[in-house]
């Protein structure tokens, strides 16, 4: 009887991780507000810098999501990266083992990349092994 309480209580513990994707209300709507957030971005006036209210937003219950999925969200990433180069994404999505990132920033009158906060999607396989900030330099 303690092992099969002991086996219900780490299968509950494993379901209820934080971190782990499902796809309901809750996460469309976390979905729905980081695209309505990079809309902003890009109506933002292109004379003031512009940081998104969003990178204060907890994404962490977006891991695990698949990468595919993510992008079908949010839109074509807006660059590829991995450890050494960063690149633009072919067909809307990144290759291989590079990581799909979101700018959720604009510089005054200036297109350069880096120096804001990104949304990146730490790639596993096809889905996000986790979904973070990070601030580009």
């Amino acid at each position: 009887m303690a092992a099969a309480t002991f086996a219900v209580a780490v299968f509950l513990a494993a379901c209820s991780t934080q971190g782990s994707y499902r796809n309901d209300p809750a996460h469309e709507a976390l979905l729905q507000t980081l695209r309505q957030c990079l809309v902003e971005v890009s109506i933002s006036p292109p004379n003031k810098d512009f940081v998104s209210p969003c990178t204060a937003r907890d994404v962490s219950s977006l891991n695990g999501i698949a990468s595919n999925r993510l992008s079908d969200a949010l839109g074509p990433p807006r660059l590829c990266l991995d450890q050494s180069e960063i690149n633009f994404p072919q067909k809307n999505y990144c290759p291989g083992k590079q990581y799909p990132l979101w700018s959720f920033y604009r510089h005054a009158g200036s297109i350069d990349i880096g120096g804001g906060p990104q949304l990146v999607c730490v790639t596993e396989g096809s889905h996000c092994a986790t979904v973070e900030w990070r601030r580009t330099r």
